[in-house]
């Protein structure tokens, strides 16, 4: 018994260590653009979709924030001075059959059918992730993603990111695994309480081609996307208000604009709790602005 104890008080001794060396930063608007040294966060996001007559059709662990790569179940830590690792697994459930919400085909090959349950702001049933097309796989309602980064920050307003992405499930049609190189920028204009934001982003996503109507139009895809907005605080309440620009550039499509509400708050310098209200896209090919929307609610625990 008295060995066990030991250990416990051990491990209990490096936790409160650990938290003590945490260099967690208080207030949100001055957060830096990589973790500090020494600090982690965990975070959990979940989403629900609320396009107009399909409401609560798409939920599960994942984000639909504009300027969010990695979401879901996501782990941060700064390794090195300036420099972060990080990682996320995204979970997307429908309560249909996926395969209602892609274009169908009257031919067996050209789809030219708009999709039985969702035809989305783009009219073919895309869905974006921070720029990353997506569709649901036939007789499948899952989409995991995930996500491998590693950022450096070269100076405290500008940094770079590589990561990597990777469908799970399934892995077909636009569900295709890809490259992201994104430039973070931020600058704090008043601490504690006013800072903007912007990151351009670069995706390059590889493919199979084939016959069949389901099959991506290319074996590359080259899409562009940034993300730019404000941040509010007073004292532990912050707001960010977030618009960003996405076109798939090679093959080319036409590009779509959403825009994230975010309020949120800081119980302690380790804990905050957020809701996200975004419009996915306020240049709609079909519908109206506010027609396709989602919510999101999170946690960001730092240790």
């Amino acid at each position: 018994m008295s060995s066990r104890l030991s250990i416990f008080a051990g491990l209990a001794v490096l936790f409160i260590a650990n938290v003590g060396l945490a260099q967690a930063v208080y207030y949100y608007p001055d957060r830096p653009i990589t973790m500090p040294k020494g600090t982690s966060q965990a975070s959990v996001n979940l989403f629900v979709d609320l396009q107009k007559g399909f409401e609560g059709e798409a939920f599960g662990v994942g984000s639909g924030l504009v300027n969010d790569r990695a979401n879901g179940l996501v782990f941060r830590a700064g390794v090195l001075k300036n420099f972060e690792l990080g990682m996320s697994l995204a979970f997307h459930y429908t309560m249909s059959d996926g395969a209602k919400y892609r274009p169908q085909s009257s031919t067996g090959e050209t789809a030219d059918i708009a999709p039985e349950k969702f035809a989305g702001p783009e009219g073919n049933g895309v869905r974006r992730l921070a720029g990353w097309p997506t569709t649901y796989g036939n007789g499948s309602s899952h989409l995991n993603p995930l996500y491998l980064y590693a950022r450096y920050a070269f100076l405290d307003q500008l940094g770079l990111e590589f990561g990597l992405i990777v469908p799970t499930d399934p892995c077909d049609g636009l569900n295709r695994p890809g490259f992201r190189l994104g430039v973070p920028v931020k600058y704090v204009i008043f601490p504690g309480l006013l800072s903007i934001h912007a990151r351009p982003d670069l995706l390059i996503t590889f493919a199979s081609v084939s016959d069949h109507w389901n099959s991506p139009e290319s074996t590359v895809l080259l899409t562009f996307y940034a993300d730019a907005g404000i941040t509010f605080s007073l004292l532990s309440l912050f707001l960010d208000v977030s618009v960003a620009y996405g076109t798939d550039v090679y093959p080319y499509h036409k590009g779509h604009v959403p825009m994230t509400f975010l309020l949120g708050y800081t119980f302690s310098p380790y804990v905050d709790l957020y809701a996200g209200f975004t419009l996915a896209n306020l240049i709609p090919k079909v519908g109206k602005p506010a027609d396709a929307r989602n919510l999101t609610l999170g946690i960001n625990v730092r240790y």
